[in-house]
């Protein structure tokens, strides 16, 4: 990882198949995908990854994604994906 990478502030994502979503913390889309893909599909690395849509949230799934945070005391750097 480089270190402007490093230094590069998380967003929120919302990424998504046909059947299920996950709220996701990444510092870019296709890191949002792979913690996506991890939850949904079971892998990282899965063969439907590239099927998965990434946008942005819209006001409710980020404030579910901040609501669960503040409920496990971590706020949004500590917590990196939910599913919805």
């Amino acid at each position: 990882m480089t270190e402007q990478a490093k230094h590069q502030p998380r967003q929120l994502f919302v990424v998504e198949d046909s059947r299920r979503h996950a709220v996701v913390s990444a510092r870019d889309a296709g890191r949002a995908r792979a913690v996506a893909a991890a939850m949904l599909l079971g892998s990282p690395c899965a063969e439907h990854r590239d099927a998965l849509v990434v946008r942005e949230p819209e006001e409710e799934e980020r404030a579910a994604f901040e609501g669960r945070a503040r409920r496990i005391g971590q706020g949004d750097c500590g917590l990196s994906a939910i599913p919805l």
